[in-house]
């Protein structure tokens, strides 16, 4: 009797188990994005009956080398055919081949009279190299042209079905002369910044319009497919980073007395441009490993300097995060704050922004990615940078439109978010000149 009491007991809690591991958590594994609790699934708000569209799970672990600027990386992808077709191949993205000499974008640029000038990686055709790819444990035919990688699978795929990629790739660091890329390294006082976006073999859509969208990249915009990743980004200690998605382990690689150091407010009063100080010196033996969780995104991208200090505040339990070079943090103190106003007033007056956090960094540029946009500049020129990459995370990041096919809707939808926030939150006209005001 005893026994049967404990086999049943130890059913009863195998089943309450797993019960409780299907539970929707967009911040930790396991993967719960295609959970019937999740309310920004598809299929929990399908707008019409028929309706279908591809779902993914990437893990990712990846070794960022900053002497060598390579990235080397194991990339396992779960791929879920909920299309009514049966799909004998697939297509991968591999974005930055585009910036090499006889790609599609080095023919666009020279025919628009403008030769592209390529640096060391790139001159020698080295994007984004797979060195190997298995497809369900088994070797596979593949085809390269260019940014599109196409692979043939071992069986069909039929609907309803799943099928896991396993790839082996290195992502080069570069930054050619006058070729305007996103992925990039630059001098940061002595170190390197990098910033790691469209920098893993990513597959193309597949969706009701199309079939497979498999247009080369040139340079510009982009579409995905939503799911989850879990992603591990190995960099030296001394470096600073963020990502899309939910820090796993913070205590580890960001603790308490490292944090107070770093934060933004320590610097308020650094002139510009002045040399940074240096809070974990390098040693190139130590490392540390950053791992992030995301649910309902089409892309993971991530910033990272051994100069960046944080600064942090929270609006409707959303966290905003500011990531500013030292010698830039006199004019970046109330960027977290005016993240919080952009956030809050795009959430009340256009639909809830739906993630944990929302990064502004200082990386000069102005792009966008779910959770994280890079920008540049200081207060208040600033202003309508970041609230205009914030608004991407609107109708680029959430709804997840092909801005490929139509880059226009994309860009005018948030040009006007961004005329309708500043407005909001400074008056009708810009701001202009050094100011105070924190936004807390």
């Amino acid at each position: 009797m005893r026994s049967i009491l404990l086999l049943s007991f130890s059913i009863l809690l195998t089943y309450s188990s797993s019960i409780f591991a299907q539970q929707y958590d967009p911040l930790h594994p396991p993967n719960s994005y295609q959970s019937s609790q999740n309310p920004n699934y598809w299929k929990n708000k399908m707008p019409f009956p028929g309706y279908w569209q591809q779902d993914v799970h990437y893990t990712i672990d990846a070794i960022i080398d900053e002497q060598t600027d390579i990235v080397t990386a194991k990339e396992n992808l779960v791929y879920s055919n909920n299309s009514p077709d049966t799909l004998k191949f697939v297509y991968f993205h591999l974005y930055q081949n585009a910036f090499q000499p006889e790609s599609y974008s080095d023919d666009l640029q020279k025919t628009n009279g403008y030769p592209a000038r390529y640096g060391r990686y790139e001159s020698q055709k080295l994007g984004t190299v797979i060195d190997k790819i298995n497809v369900d444990g088994q070797e596979v035919k593949i085809q390269l042209d260019n940014t599109i990688l196409k692979v043939w699978l071992p069986k069909p795929l039929l609907p309803n079905e799943n099928i896991v990629f396993d790839i082996n790739f290195k992502t080069y660091f570069d930054m050619g002369g006058n070729v305007r890329r996103r992925m990039k390294v630059f001098p940061a006082y002595g170190f390197k910044h990098f910033d790691g976006v469209h920098w893993y073999p990513r597959i193309c859509v597949y969706d009701r319009k199309f079939g497979w969208e498999t247009d080369q990249h040139l340079g510009k915009e982009f579409y995905g497919d939503y799911g989850t990743y879990d992603v591990s980004l190995n960099f030296s200690d001394n470096y600073v980073v963020e990502a899309t998605g939910f820090l796993q382990n913070k205590d580890e690689v960001l603790p308490k007395e490292l944090r107070e150091k770093l934060d933004i407010k320590n610097f308020a009063n650094k002139p510009w441009e002045e040399k940074p100080s240096v809070i974990t010196p390098y040693d190139p033996k130590k490392r540390k490993t950053w791992k992030y969780h995301a649910e309902n995104v089409h892309d993971f991208a991530w910033t990272a300097d051994p100069t960046y200090r944080i600064g942090e505040t929270y609006w409707n339990g959303i966290q905003m995060v500011s990531l500013v070079q030292e010698p830039h943090a006199s004019r970046w103190q109330n960027a977290a704050d005016y993240t919080a106003k952009v956030i809050e007033t795009y959430s009340k007056d256009f639909g809830m922004y739906v993630y944990n956090k929302m990064v502004v960094a200082d990386a000069r540029d102005g792009m966008e990615y779910p959770m994280l946009t890079l920008d540049g500049g200081g207060d208040p020129s600033y202003r309508g940078l970041l609230a205009h990459e914030v608004g991407h995370n609107w109708f680029f990041g959430m709804v997840g439109n092909n801005e490929t096919y139509r880059a226009a809707l994309d860009e005018g939808f948030t040009q006007f978010l961004t005329a309708w926030s500043q407005e909001k939150i400074d008056g009708l006209y810009p701001v202009r000149g050094l100011v105070k005001q924190n936004y807390s």
